[in-house]
């Protein structure tokens, strides 16, 4: 690949203020290096003092930085069970929970932590994260009696929260028209193509609409000028910034689509967010994002060019292992922070336990966006791009834990947030997407396992 197939990214919905639910922590001038050497040596300790608390809270937290989550949640776990909780255990616990998709655990820990902070920083940060865990189970109503002082209603978790309280009835109801619940989206463009993103036709109130694909965007994306004609009822509104908007605020109308039909199958209710799309240089009607798969056991088919949603149940897996031809699929677990940013563990250039975030909507000639900080800490030499703010670097090795790759190129400097190194709280190492995904003949997310699942 040389760096004259660089294509402009224009599709990156995941950077978005809502991604953490506290501000970045005052680590900006460490490195994955200098995390995983206190994790081996924090570790050392608390397997030679198990009783320690300050030992394990210590071990926990920087498995947390690290994004080996799942240790984490079970070594804070005892902690924030005790009678007597530090408020900082419990908020991590919390966190823990979310991230491993643990809601019903993550609102007892964060009501919990509401009673018993110390600080109106925790009971803050208790309280956005009890917006965020419902918002994934589809309860808006239950944050009708939350309130997030002093925050800004059109920012961040604010404009969630002021959005769901907003929200008449619940949110994404299915209907099948098929006894066997699954419905197909033929993907209708050239998804081999140096930009080339999967595309497909929905219909939003009776109208057809064209769609790209992009599991690093939240609600359902529409542009501004079909929303009269679809007949959105705007609700609230919200401020965010994108890479595809080189980092400038812009303002969004936030709605409701009454029905949002996809092949065999419809939803009801559907969250809309109403941005200004096209006007930036986009093609697309929209954008077909997380929250939309999420109702669904979804499948991104490359090889037959298709998305399948399956019924979320056993059924669903049921029919989903039978595409594998009898062979056992590859599975890898996942975590998501915020309300849509999901990550998982990987290798860029041979260095393994890497936090990769899969964003498939980088409509982009190379598989992988790095961070400022990962290439700094992999001694990647930065190669400007003519005309740009970016840069590329060379990697020997890239992708998911399992499914690595050859040689490539990840392209730099795109991220518009502050500090999105340390901004979740772990390190967020580098981003994969399409041009990487496509190869592996098809990818599932399953939310209720959260894992993926890929054929092998």
């Amino acid at each position: 690949m040389s760096c004259l197939s660089v294509v402009p990214p224009r599709y990156l919905c995941a950077v978005l203020a809502l991604a953490g639910l506290t501000p970045a922590t005052a680590q900006t001038a460490r490195l994955r290096g200098d995390v995983e050497t206190d994790r081996a040596q924090l570790g050392a300790a608390w397997r030679a003092a198990p009783a320690d608390p300050n030992a394990r809270r210590a071990y926990a937290d920087v498995l947390f930085q690290a994004g080996d989550v799942w240790e984490a949640r079970n070594v804070i776990a005892p902690l924030a069970a005790l009678a007597a909780p530090v408020s900082a255990d419990l908020y991590l616990a919390g966190r823990l929970a979310y991230l491993t998709g643990d809601y019903d655990r993550a609102v007892t820990l964060y009501d919990r932590l509401r009673s018993v902070a110390d600080q109106d920083s925790l009971r803050t940060a208790a309280i956005r994260g009890l917006v965020l865990a419902h918002y994934q189970q589809n309860r808006f109503d239950r944050v009708r009696d939350l309130d997030l002082p002093g925050m800004d209603d059109e920012v961040g978790v604010g404009s969630l929260l002021t959005f769901m309280k907003r929200f008449e009835g619940t949110p994404y109801g299915i209907e099948w028209s098929t006894p066997d619940r699954v419905a197909h989206l033929p993907m209708t463009s050239d998804i081999a193509a140096p930009s080339g993103l999967p595309e497909v036709t929905v219909e939003i109130n009776g109208h057809p609409v064209n769609f790209i694909l992009d599991t690093g965007g939240d609600r359902l994306y529409l542009d501004e000028g079909l929303a009269e004609k679809l007949e959105i009822k705007v609700i609230s509104k919200r401020r965010s910034k994108y890479a595809y908007t080189a980092g400038e605020t812009v303002d969004e109308p936030l709605g409701v689509a009454d029905r949002v039909r996809m092949g065999e199958v419809t939803l009801r209710n559907v969250p809309v967010i109403v941005a200004k799309w096209k006007a930036r240089g986009v093609k697309s009607d929209g954008v077909v994002t997380l929250q939309m798969l999420k109702q669904f056991l979804a499948t991104v088919d490359y090889a037959n060019k298709r998305i399948t949603l399956r019924e979320r149940s056993e059924r669903g897996r049921r029919q989903l292992l039978e595409t594998f031809g009898g062979r056992a699929p590859h599975e890898l677990p996942f975590y998501m922070t915020g309300t849509h940013l999901m990550f998982a563990k990987g290798e860029v250039n041979g260095h393994r336990g890497m936090n990769l975030l899969l964003d498939s909507g980088l409509a982009l000639s190379m598989p992988m966006v790095i961070l400022n900080e990962t290439a700094d800490f992999l001694g990647l030499p930065r190669n400007p791009v003519p005309n740009s703010k970016y840069y590329w670097v060379p990697i020997a090795s890239h992708g998911l834990e399992g499914l690595s790759r050859g040689a490539a190129q990840a392209l730099g400097n795109i991220l518009v947030e502050q500090n999105p190194y340390w901004m979740n709280g772990f390190i967020w190492d580098a981003l994969i997407s399409h041009q990487y995904l496509r190869h592996l003949g098809s990818w599932t997310i399953d939310f209720d396992g959260m894992k993926y699942w890929f054929p092998r």
